[in-house]
């Protein structure tokens, strides 16, 4: 009987229930006082813009964040949470974004040079290799991600609240950004590799960051030669190497402001559609049609309606813009209208070419294969030839993610979702080969390790 009563207050209380010397059971539960997130990597991936070359971007699994507990109604109620914190993990992922191979506690810690960079963060996404087209036209970029932690006085980066009952979780707010290895079209060529670790993410360096093998150009870090311990294997087809934090990306004071693509987590689902509100896609060969996204009449700030222009249109595009066309037509064969000289969909009136035309897709006939329930599209891409991703396309076009939380044993376990129209970068390049503006969707499947006061 005695240990029956044990077992229904541990499930009443939720928390840790704790015993006084010579005490016969449990007298007081306590509610956690942090949260580790780690990713479900097969329910976890990021689509960035509508050219679809940055689709489908895996999330590895157990890629953490940490925060604190501010409150909690009861030890069954809801918790409120702020950070980044440390997750409780392994390895140490505070590092220098001017030297991701540096841990630190503050922005002292770090390296000297780059002092704009100068920035002790919490790595989120470890770097991984992708298929940019940087200088010479070569195929490779670094890319990764980071949360920032808030200067003294300014609202925390990371914000939620988990229901201990059912596991219910909203992130108020999750500030990520993404930065790439070098200013927009000029990448510095994909990560650095590291090889020969036995077993990735204990902490224990057994490799050697060494000059990548995928892709056409490869990134010069300042690590090379040096130990490390993998963080993450690539996903992206071609660039499927071992990666590291503690082997550097090269990162300047010159190189453009990263891309935010944060935001609000539910796991109560998430869903956008094309409506009568959403903007002109303002691509010719899409014309009367509807796009997510596209750009106020200021030539920079995202929108997803007219609203978010203070009542000025949102899809505009300059009156005299020639814009580039697809280098490929829907048959495949190159279409001699492209000019070289400039990326697809840029502007090429006078002094124009900051402006890039807004598609749906990049899709031939502009058709994309849609998986609705997998929040997942492919097709053929009039960019590049190749097998690219791709959003629905049409009036009723909508973009879905189911969401869902429970309880498994100690640990929750929370499905969210999050999408976002992304500005344009200060490159054309940069903003035509990945479609902005532009619609960025993610899904973000956590498991939620409680840590309870000892």
């Amino acid at each position: 009987m005695k240990a029956a009563l044990i077992l229904l207050v541990l499930a009443a209380c939720g928390g840790d229930p704790t015993t006084p010397a010579g005490s016969d059971g449990p007298t007081e539960c306590k509610p956690p006082i942090g949260f580790t997130f780690s990713a479900i990597g097969d329910r976890s991936f990021a689509s960035f813009g509508w050219a679809g070359t940055v689709h489908n971007v895996r999330v590895p699994d157990g890629t953490p964040f940490g925060t604190k507990v501010t409150s909690c109604d009861g030890c069954d109620g809801v918790c409120r949470f702020e950070g980044p914190i440390a997750p409780n993990i392994p390895v140490n992922r505070r590092r220098c974004l001017n030297r991701t191979s540096v841990t630190c506690e503050a922005d002292t810690d770090c390296p000297a040079d780059q002092p704009n960079n100068r920035k002790c963060v919490f790595i989120y996404d470890a770097p991984t290799g992708t298929p940019l087209i940087g200088a010479g036209g070569k195929s490779g970029a670094c890319g990764w991600s980071y949360i920032p932690v808030a200067d003294a006085g300014l609202p925390p980066t990371v914000v939620g609240t988990l229901d201990q009952a059912s596991g219910e979780l909203n992130l108020q707010s999750l500030t990520v950004f993404l930065p790439l290895n070098g200013p927009g079209g000029g990448y510095r060529g994909s990560c650095a590799e590291c090889i020969g670790d036995d077993i990735a993410n204990d902490g224990v360096k057994n490799g050697t960051c060494q000059l990548g093998t995928h892709g056409a150009a490869f990134d010069p870090s300042p690590d090379i030669g040096q130990t490390c311990d993998v963080h993450r294997f690539g996903s992206i087809p071609g660039f499927e190497a071992n990666y590291s934090m503690d082997c550097s990306p090269t990162i300047r004071d010159t190189d453009p402001s990263p891309t935010i693509f944060g935001g609000l987590f539910t796991s109560s689902g998430y869903q956008i559609g094309i409506t009568a509100n959403s903007p002109n896609c303002t691509d010719p060969n899409f014309a009367g049609e509807k796009c997510f996204c596209g750009v106020c009449p200021d030539g920079a700030t995202e929108c997803a309606s007219n609203a978010e222009c203070g009542g000025q249109t949102c899809g505009f595009l300059p009156p005299n813009c020639d814009p580039n066309p697809f280098p490929f037509r829907d048959d495949g064969t190159f279409n001699t209208s492209f000019n070289t000289s400039f990326a697809p969909g840029m502007c090429r009136g006078a002094g124009l070419q900051a402006s890039v035309a807004v598609a749906p897709n990049s899709c031939r006939n502009g058709q994309c294969d849609w998986d609705p329930d997998l929040g997942l599209g492919t097709c053929i891409s009039k960019l590049n030839n190749a097998v690219v991703g791709c959003y629905p396309r049409g009036d009723a076009a909508q973009v879905t993610a189911l969401g869902g939380a429970r309880r498994v044993g100690s640990v929750y376990i929370a499905d969210t979702a999050n999408a976002r129209c992304n500005r344009l970068s200060a490159s054309p390049v940069v903003n035509a080969q990945l479609g902005l503006p532009g619609l960025t969707f993610q899904k973000r499947s956590f498991r939620i390790i409680p840590e309870y006061p000892r």
